[in-house]
């Protein structure tokens, strides 16, 4: 399935629309199989809302009872993104541990795939064997 073809869930913070990704496989593997997406502790955070708004996947949604974020959509997450953590400025947002997106990397060759799709951009000259 392309993107183009995953169905929209609406918009996001800006009035961008979004579709749900989490029918999208991520380099080859089910996105749902990937445990990678922000949990919010909810006594660390303040409700600024910097996670909502620079989030352009939808992950979030406003809760308008609790006037915070909330996480919704987690497999629309990008796989080893951390921006809206960087971002928290309580420190509220926590990720699992980078070895879960290295293992997931790992499992769909992702380091194997990428040079393959690059090797056309490459100076031939520096071109060198992938390790399997």
């Amino acid at each position: 399935m392309d993107m183009k073809d995953a169905p929209l869930i609406g918009k996001d913070a800006l009035d961008r629309e979004v579709r749900d990704l989490s029918v999208i496989p991520w380099w080859g593997l089910e996105r749902k199989t990937v445990e990678w997406y922000p949990r919010i502790d909810p006594d660390k955070c303040s409700g600024c809302g910097v996670c909502f708004i620079t989030c352009g996947r939808r992950v979030y949604d406003w809760d308008q009872e609790t006037d915070r974020s909330v996480v919704t959509h987690p497999y629309n997450c990008q796989v080893a993104c951390t921006t809206c953590a960087n971002l928290c400025p309580s420190k509220a947002i926590e990720f699992p541990s980078v070895d879960e997106a290295h293992h997931a990397a790992a499992k769909a060759q992702v380091v194997k795939k990428a040079y393959q799709k690059t090797k056309h951009i490459r100076n031939k000259d520096k071109d060198r064997p992938l390790n399997d």
